[in-house]
């Protein structure tokens, strides 16, 4: 929220937040009191009732996939009929630029719109959904949503009945529903607005853009978003642009807040002792972000 409202500075905008009891009086306080340095903003928190999605299938195996996922597909019910339009962001992302262009994307006879997985045409492949692929899977962490298409077409009922009736073909549980049901009502943005962890691998797979502009996008997004278990919070994090989470962290209430040990003993052990074996030269040198990404990759301003 921070680094939208350093890059949106002139925009009004109001952050509308959907949280369970887990989310505290202290942090919302906290969260009130980052908004309140800027003009124009504004928090409006929305309690959810995690009771409701206990019986949603979930997956065990991919811890940063959870419950609160499911949350997306109530947003036309929790939210005031007031609201037609709203720019959904997950939690781990960072925006670079102004959101204006992507904001005023025209969705007026669509029901989402939303940039590529990367791993759309793996997911095309083993089409686990199903369904027709040719427009492509989205991922659900940057959606631009048309909430009054969502209420005029009734999509949470389309959204649930998917759930119970093929519940078992869910990997990536609200992300599959939304690709199933708008699999014909959506928008492709520009990957720009969603630069996904596994665009700035070398084995990508990703062949949906020319390379000019996968390459614009990869060294000027507008947003960053930290899929994956490589989370720029983890004492073990590798990734590129950690340093762009990192500098937006410095810079509110949370500077202080230590980075959370991600890593089992055993492997700490095994990369100090890596460590000891390269400053001896016994082992080769690692690239500056570990192995599998595109070479060439700097920190962004």
């Amino acid at each position: 929220m921070y680094s939208v409202c350093v890059n949106n500075q002139d925009s009004d905008i109001t952050f509308h937040i959907v949280a369970d009891e887990s989310v505290t009086n202290k942090q919302k306080e906290q969260f009130q009191q980052t908004i309140s340095l800027f003009a124009n903003k504004q928090i409006i928190f929305y309690n959810v009732n995690q009771m409701h999605y206990e019986e949603l299938p979930q997956r065990d195996d991919y811890p940063t996939i959870t419950q609160a996922t499911y949350y997306r597909l109530s947003l036309a019910e929790i939210l005031p009929p007031s609201i037609n339009k709203i720019l959904y962001l997950d939690g781990d992302i960072v925006c670079r630029r102004p959101l204006e262009a992507l904001w005023n994307t025209d969705i007026s006879q669509h029901a989402v719109a939303g940039v590529h997985d990367v791993s759309t045409q793996l997911i095309e492949q083993k089409n686990h959904l199903h369904m027709e692929t040719w427009s492509g899977y989205f991922n659900a962490g940057v959606l631009l949503i048309n909430l009054k298409w969502w209420r005029d077409n009734k999509s949470s009922v389309f959204f649930y009945e998917f759930i119970h009736q093929h519940g078992d073909w869910l990997k990536y549980q609200d992300q599959d529903v939304l690709n199933y049901v708008f699999n014909e009502q959506k928008i492709i943005l520009p990957i720009e607005d969603n630069l996904q962890e596994g665009f700035l691998w070398s084995n990508n797979n990703y062949t949906l853009m020319n390379e000019q502009e996968m390459m614009l996008a990869i060294h000027n997004p507008v947003i960053i978003h930290y899929t994956g278990g490589n989370k720029p919070w983890h004492r073990s994090c590798r990734h590129p642009y950690r340093s762009s989470f990192l500098k937006y962290k410095a810079q509110t209430l949370w500077k202080d807040e230590p980075q959370i040990e991600d890593r089992p003993l055993s492997v700490r052990t095994k990369k100090a002792i890596a460590t000891i074996l390269r400053k001896c030269k016994l082992i080769p040198e690692l690239p500056p972000y570990g192995k599998g990404y595109l070479p060439g990759l700097k920190p962004l301003d």
